[in-house]
């Protein structure tokens, strides 16, 4: 659920700064285009740590499933 959210998210922000570019001009160019990198490499971060929060709750179950205490 959280990569759904990452991605509209990541994708509505973008929107909002390609569209601030098209109604401010070349003048907000080069800010607007390192904020979409910034973006989009936030979204590429939580898209990878959720990943590494799956992968680690499933080694953990199947530990647990085969060391019982």
């Amino acid at each position: 659920m959280a990569n759904t959210i990452n991605i509209i998210a990541c994708g509505i922000t973008c929107l909002f700064l390609f569209v601030s570019i098209l109604l401010a001009g070349p003048h907000l160019l080069l800010p607007a285009t390192f904020m979409i990198v910034t973006v989009l490499v936030g979204g590429l971060c939580v898209y990878v740590a959720d990943g590494m929060i799956k992968a680690r709750n499933k080694i953990e179950k199947e530990w647990e499933a085969e060391n019982p205490e």
